[in-house]
């Protein structure tokens, strides 16, 4: 084991262990999009920039691993001046949508706004980029790329968890978008949990879209009747009325 001493709090984690990862073992919670456990780690977001004493320049706490004595500062002035700063930078193109998407309630991009951004955009309206909306990619997802931030998370998905590469990221730089291969649709057996670690509201469920808002629903824990795995499920339900399942970590 290490000791690093992460916001004030000191205390001992395995070596190898992420930043990210030590944090949560000790209740701090660091932003992220294009972060998750179970995948591999891309770092591209950039929202969860920390920084470490000694070090001149921010890091991500996703790809940064403990060491020994090491003293991380996750909310530090310089840490959170960059934070809202790329914020701003994935908000610069993204559309003015929330009224009418699926993912408000649940939006990372909602929630990270109000913490850290708070700021008027000063990019003209009328020169955001314009993407292609609602489309279906399969018999079970709709996809939006103009409220995509190239999180890359359902590209990994389906590349290491189902391992079929039906969806990658084309072009190059600010004309980057997630896209399907030729002659593909998303439509493997696991097609709709791509919606449900999309962070944004780029990628829809064509089942539940426009059925209810988030924050009507109920949530009970289950396990999903579909077969005989036990995949443990959020039930999320109104007036004894179902409306989708969620996974459920256990």
């Amino acid at each position: 084991p290490v000791t690093v001493t992460i916001d004030d709090i000191k205390f001992e984690t395995n070596e190898g262990t992420t930043i990210m990862e030590a944090a949560k073992q000790v209740g701090i919670h660091i932003p992220q999009y294009c972060y998750h456990k179970r995948l591999s780690i891309a770092g591209c977001c950039r929202i969860c920039l920390i920084e470490i004493e000694g070090q001149p320049k921010l890091q991500i706490a996703c790809q940064t691993p403990v060491a020994e004595g090491m003293v991380v500062y996750c909310k530090s002035e310089k840490a959170e001046t960059a934070r809202r700063a790329q914020l701003e930078f994935l908000l610069l193109h993204h559309p003015i949508d929330c009224p009418i998407c699926d993912q408000a309630g649940e939006c990372g991009l909602q929630d990270y706004y109000m913490e850290y951004g708070l700021h008027k955009s000063r990019f003209k309206l009328e020169e955001k980029i314009k993407g292609i909306k609602a489309t279906p990619i399969g018999p079970h997802v709709i996809f939006d790329s103009e409220r995509c931030i190239l999180c890359t998370r359902c590209v990994r998905f389906c590349n290491e968890i189902v391992e079929e590469n039906q969806l990658a990221v084309f072009e190059r730089g600010n004309h980057s978008y997630i896209g399907l291969f030729p002659d593909q649709q998303l439509d493997n057996p696991y097609s709709v949990n791509t919606v449900d670690i999309c962070p944004v509201g780029a990628l829809t469920s064509l089942d539940f879209r426009f059925k209810c808002r988030v924050w009507f629903l109920d949530w009970t824990p289950s396990i999903c009747p579909g077969c005989s795995n036990g995949c443990n499920i959020f039930i999320h339900h109104r007036d004894k009325v179902i409306f989708r399942f969620k996974p459920r970590e256990n």
